[in-house]
């Protein structure tokens, strides 16, 4: 039976000069894909760590 998925996530702007910005983002999720693997309905699926880094530049 699936239950509940929970996301937890952190982002941060830094604008380095006035037309550069660098964003960073990390997300934990607890219980990913609501705790089952379509491959394997028996084993649960782990949490999951996601990071990530997004640059803007404005011209």
């Amino acid at each position: 039976m699936r239950t509940q998925e929970t996301t937890l996530e952190a982002t941060y702007v830094y604008q380095v000069t006035l037309w550069w910005t660098v964003q960073a983002d990390a997300q934990y999720t607890f219980n990913a894909g609501a705790g089952q693997n379509p491959n394997d309905p028996i084993a649960p699926l782990r949490n999951t760590f996601v990071i990530g880094v997004c640059a803007n530049l404005t011209f």
